[in-house]
């Protein structure tokens, strides 16, 4: 081997004249590689293309339809619960009565249910109870609507139990995602009535709005059985809505096969314009739905074909210049390169910034200025390390910022905690002596807390804190206003620079509204779940300490369940108005 090696290179290279050996070397160094490697890359990018595709779209459609599921759980939840709940199950027992009074009375408690569980919704478009023969118990529904409705209840398979879940389009080209759930009596057993829950699709294709896998692709949820579509990423695109709406049936098709044969999610197909379509699909359990990312297959091989013309543009480039260069001989070899190796070893001490002069325009030029461009990049590098770690601690303190402000919110009811209360509170009795401002302070306590938590279980007593405090956090009138939860089911709002009589106002806004949402409680003279609250505003001085403002708060808290609960007390400390109008609860 070695002297076949010394044969070519010392003997039969060595009488040709080195400008020909060099001109030669160029051409085959520069377009055999590139040519190799453009047919290799051209090949492979393609197969990679479809690659990446199949499994990032796979894992998406996955996600998509889990998501997509966990949207109709909890909407099939809240439907169940509405359908076991007492006032469903006796107002429904009072439509099917014979007397006429109660049959009206029946009728309009559901109607009211209905408006309660779904009136503030808005991505509900219709809601439905029927009869037993189907017919919607709204008597002012369009008779055309209700016809339609029936016949789609009607022809929905039976179930057994479980809610059916399809698409549903009025005459008026209202298309909606509709829920049918049959609602049985609790003591037979037989069926009562059926709760129909149409849905805008935009309510689910806000799910995977956001993803876009490029290559012109398109996300949707399709019919198995006959691949209409139920749900498309361009739902609330009209522009686009007619082709997205269009059945897949050649999709339906291809997936079929695909499941038959075990061979996986993804699939490809040819559409209604004889295009070569790429699709991953995910089924939606205990649906016939199918999450789909369709790909057409000639936008994903667009990039590859830009690949093979640049690298074309890149070799006749590249022969070009190796021909030019090729026949540019320098006029002195071994100096160039000793200096280029001297600067080459002072980088080893890390000094990126020295640079190597030289002239003309031969190779060793070439490998100059390409050895003087890779230490600009390192030094740039090294630069734009220094910068992504000053980059990476500052996102370090913003989430330590955001982790101090989690820790000062009430995990249960989102409001602040009783650390970030007392904080607060002593910060606003400092700027309450500096300013020479009233500061005042609500304490309000659940009335008959622990009885509604015995009666109805904790997690709706968690429930009812939760939406006493979304009521609290309404009510604040401005930003500087606080509220917190102070303890089980006792909360407090800092009211700074109000006289007493704005924040008694204020407080009475909070019962009303407490009292408004008429969450039921049978363990309460009121029926329903109610608060008392204590109110105290005073002008605040040195002396004054947060401990002396939250005992005077809680003793007019006290005097307010002392009269009776459901009402506002006010205490009366030394400062305050004592000409404030007596407020009496409306019970």
């Amino acid at each position: 081997m070695k002297k076949m090696l010394d044969l070519l290179s010392l003997k039969l290279l060595r009488r040709i004249e080195i400008r020909y050996r060099l001109i030669n070397s160029f051409l085959l160094v520069s377009m055999l590689p590139l040519l190799i490697a453009g047919i290799v890359a051209y090949r492979e990018s393609s197969n990679a293309s479809q690659e990446k595709v199949r499994i990032f779209a796979g894992e998406v459609v996955k996600q998509v339809a889990q998501n997509m599921l966990q949207q109709i759980e909890k909407i099939e939840s809240s439907s169940e619960e509405l359908a076991m709940s007492e006032r469903m199950q006796n107002a429904l027992a009072a439509y099917y009565s014979k007397t006429p009074s109660e049959r009206a009375a029946g009728h309009a408690d559901i109607i009211r249910l209905l408006l309660e569980n779904y009136g503030s919704f808005e991505y509900v478009n219709q809601k439905y109870v029927l009869d037993r023969r189907h017919r919607i118990m709204d008597p002012q529904v369009f008779a055309q609507l209700g016809d339609g409705v029936a016949r789609f209840a009607e022809d929905a398979p039976d179930m057994k139990g479980r809610p059916y879940w399809d698409s549903y389009s009025t005459a008026a080209g209202q298309k909606s995602v509709v829920m049918l759930r049959d609602i049985l009596f609790k003591g037979n057993n037989r069926v009562a009535g059926t709760l129909f829950v149409g849905l805008r699709p935009l309510h689910f294709s806000r799910i995977f709005e956001s993803v876009n896998l490029g290559y012109g692709s398109r996300m949707l949820v399709i019919d198995a059985r006959d691949g209409h579509v139920i749900v498309s990423a361009n739902a609330a695109n009209a522009a686009n809505a007619a082709n997205d709406n269009a059945p897949e049936s050649g999709l339906v098709a291809a997936i079929a096969r695909s499941v038959a044969e075990n061979s996986g999610n993804f699939v490809s197909y040819r559409d209604g314009d004889n295009r070569e379509q790429l699709a991953a699909f995910a089924p939606v359990p205990r649906t016939s739905w199918m999450v789909v990312n369709v790909t057409p297959l000639n936008a994903l091989n667009a990039e590859v074909r830009s690949i093979r013309n640049k690298i074309i543009l890149i070799g006749v480039l590249c022969f070009i210049l190796a021909l030019v260069l090729s026949f540019i001989i320098a006029r002195s070899i071994s100096l160039p390169l000793k200096q280029l190796v001297g600067v080459m070893k002072a980088t080893r001490t890390g000094n990126y910034l020295i640079r190597m002069d030289y002239e003309g325009k031969d190779e060793i030029t070439e490998l100059s200025q390409r050895f003087n461009d890779m230490a600009s990049k390192v030094h740039q590098h090294n630069e734009r390390l220094e910068e992504l770690v000053a980059e990476r601690t500052r996102e370090l303190e913003q989430a330590n910022r955001q982790l101090e402000a989690l820790s000062a919110t009430d995990s249960l009811t989102g409001i602040a905690n009783r650390r970030r209360f007392d904080e607060a509170l002593s910060g606003e009795l400092r700027r309450a002596v500096r300013s020479q401002k009233p500061l005042a302070l609500m304490m309000l306590d659940v009335d008959y807390f622990k009885n509604y938590n015995d009666r109805y279980g904790h997690l709706a007593g968690d429930d009812c804190l939760r939406t006493i405090a979304r009521v609290m956090r309404a009510s604040s009138r401005r930003a500087t206003d606080l509220a917190a939860r102070y303890g089980g089911e006792e909360f407090a709002v800092i009211v700074a620079e109000s006289d007493a009589a704005n924040v008694v106002q204020f407080a009475e806004n909070i019962r009303n509204a407490v009292a408004a949402l008429q969450i039921p409680h049978e363990e309460s003279p009121f029926g329903c779940v109610t608060c008392s609250i204590g109110v105290i505003a005073v002008q605040v001085d040195e002396n004054m300490s947060t401990d002396t403002l939250l005992r005077l708060a809680d003793v007019a808290l006290y005097q307010a369940k002392a009269l009776g609960r459901n009402r506002v007390a006010l205490s009366d400390p030394p400062g305050a108005a004592d000409d404030l109008p007596e407020h009496r609860a409306v019970t």
